[in-house]
């Protein structure tokens, strides 16, 4: 066996085997079947890996890192190379101790496990660390949009109030604008609450600064929208009755207006407010009550929104207010009224109310009215408004009518609707002072007409009716008897008898005086039964009539010159147009008796 081991050629051939199992030992792999050999080693490469800064300091910013990624590349087994995962591969810098500025720094890494690094680039980076400041910014809410109607935003409110404190770096902090939110108001009527909204920091040019730290990140707004207010009088409303034997002596509110808010068009349309509104039905003694106030019709709110109301009450009593007067309205020009009931244009007014509310009360304050406004002339019943105080009822029935009768303002100024055009009246004579032709007035063996007027006919109805413009001016005065020459009349007014009963001594059948007798023409115009006195004439009248007296020239009645009778002493009363005692004067075809 020595001789075997030292024999040269069996140390050659130990020698290979040795070899061949050194050989099959390292390229053997031990995850694998003895059997099954390993492959040989693989490399990856990785082109971006982030650069993870480390261990900067809080009062620093790390304003620049260049290159933030690297590219790695490793080698290894096949199998560790892909089982590794992309987070196991890890490129840092390390920023502890660093000061303020800019600084190039050597890169660190970590690998996956049985893996090495063939390469790093870049291997080096630069950084640059800025310091951080903190200041404080006033809080700055910004509105969006309108509100309805004419409303205004008010100033929001802004909880917690005060300023907030802001953290940049220190050259971003000097850009900063304004630090605030943006709350929408368009179409709101009321308060906009957003509750908690989130601070943003804008720089100046109003972009978002988006790594600014805000403390506190959060503030609860409210944003008043303000409407037009106006104050309005309080005018309080009953509504039910109160209990029976009982009245109002004063309801008086503890203040004496409110103030409404809406859009203006809407409080322009008010005065008062009137929606406060007692209920009568619950009061059964004077107290103090308590009224919920709401808005009006188009109004948003009012303020208060409570009322305390003051009511007095008391056992009530009648009293009669007389001869309270009735106004009348809306008449048309032109036209005028009269009341034919009642009579004297009032009515007696019976009221109820407590005793001190009618103590003061008098006629004065009861309003009686009718309205006559597009009624024609005639006769109309119409009914009364009644106006009361307040705290006063009416007793008995709540309707009161009146009978007016409405004329023209021409007949209301005095002239008789029987007029003639020429503003005579015609007044037949009555039936008792009427007579027949030919009585105890006239001569026997007459027709009862004047002896002497027969051929003076024409004159005789001239006088009457006007004198004739062919002829002279020679107008008769009047015919005392009733009766024209052309036997146009029928009758007489007065018996043909002088003062005393007795005959005419100058045997012509006529009254001494002139008495009030009907025309065949119906121009009498003497102050006879229906007539109109020179009195009651309207002025145009009584200027044409003094207009024809001065050319008139005197005639008795029989239409003969007074001068020429003037010898007849017996005939002077009728010349001087002087009448019987009791019968007045007659003015006939607008000539005067002188």
């Amino acid at each position: 066996m020595d001789k075997w081991l030292s024999h040269p050629t069996a140390l050659k051939v130990i020698s290979v085997l040795l070899a061949l199992l050194m050989w099959a030992v390292v390229h053997m792999d031990s995850d694998s079947s003895p059997n099954t050999v390993a492959s040989l080693t693989d490399t990856k490469e990785l082109e971006a890996v982030p650069v993870i800064p480390i261990n900067l300091d809080e009062s620093y910013d790390l304003r620049l890192l260049e290159p933030s990624v690297v590219r790695m590349k490793v080698q290894g087994n096949r199998s560790d190379i892909i089982s590794a995962a992309a987070d196991d591969y890890k490129v840092t810098v390390d920023l502890s101790g660093v000061p303020q500025g800019e600084h190039v720094l050597q890169l660190n890494y970590e690998l996956p496990r049985r893996l090495q690094l063939l390469e790093l680039s870049p291997n080096r980076v630069t950084v640059q660390l800025v310091p951080i400041r903190t200041a404080s910014f006033p809080v700055d809410i910004v509105t969006m949009g309108n509100p309805a109607y004419d409303y205004t935003v008010g100033d929001p409110i802004v909880e917690p109030s005060g300023e907030v404190e802001v953290t940049l770096p220190e050259d971003l902090l000097e850009e900063v604008g304004r630090v605030g939110a943006t709350i929408d108001v368009d179409g709101r009527e009321a308060m906009v609450s957003e509750g908690r909204v989130r601070l943003i920091v804008y720089d100046k040019s109003g972009e978002e600064i988006p790594d600014a730290v805000v403390e506190p990140e959060t503030v609860a707004v409210d944003v008043p929208i303000i409407r037009p207010a106006k104050k309005l009088p309080l005018a309080i409303g009953t509504s039910g009755a109160l209990d029976a034997g009982l009245s109002l002596v004063n309801i008086e509110p503890l203040v004496s207006e409110v103030t409404v808010y809406g859009p203006q068009a809407e409080l322009d349309k008010y005065e008062s407010y009137d929606n406060a509104v007692v209920n009568l039905s619950s009061v059964s003694e004077s107290e103090t009550v308590t009224l919920e106030l709401e808005p009006m019709e188009g109004l948003a709110a009012v303020s208060p929104r409570e009322l305390r109301v003051r009511i007095e009450v008391a056992p009530y009593e009648n009293r009669m207010l007389p001869q309270v007067p009735i106004a009348t309205n809306g008449l048309s020009g032109g036209l005028e009224a009269s009341f034919v009931t009642p009579a004297d244009g009032t009515f007696d007014i019976e009221v109820r109310g407590a005793p001190s509310v009618l103590a003061a009360l008098s006629a004065e304050q009861i309003g009686l009215a009718i309205d006559l406004n597009g009624l024609s002339p005639g006769e109309h019943e119409v009914p009364v408004e009644v106006t009361l105080p307040r705290y006063v009822t009416l007793v008995g029935s709540d309707e009161y009518t009146a009978t007016v009768v409405i004329r023209d303002g021409a007949e209301a100024s005095g002239t008789d609707p029987e007029q003639g055009a020429g503003g005579e009246t015609s007044s037949p004579p009555a039936d008792d002072e009427q007579e027949p032709a030919g009585d105890a007035g006239a001569d026997p063996g007459t027709d009862g007409t004047d002896p002497d007027a027969g051929a003076d006919g024409d004159a005789a109805e001239d006088g009457a009716g006007g004198a004739d413009p062919d002829d002279e001016e020679q107008p008769i005065a009047g015919n005392t008897d009733g009766s024209t020459g052309s036997g146009e009349n029928d009758g007489a007014d007065e018996e043909a008898d002088g003062p005393d009963g007795e005959e005419d001594p100058g045997g012509t059948g006529e009254p001494e005086g002139s008495g009030a007798g009907e025309t065949g023409s119906g121009d009498v115009t003497g102050e006879s039964a229906g007539g109109t006195t020179q009195a009651e004439r309207d002025p145009a009248q009584q200027h044409e009539q003094a207009a024809d007296e001065d050319e008139a020239i005197d005639l008795d009645p029989a239409g003969h010159d007074t001068e020429a009778d003037a010898a007849n002493p017996g005939d002077a009363d009728t010349q001087n147009g002087a009448a019987p005692s009791g019968s007045p004067a007659v003015k006939n075809g607008g000539s005067r008796m002188v």
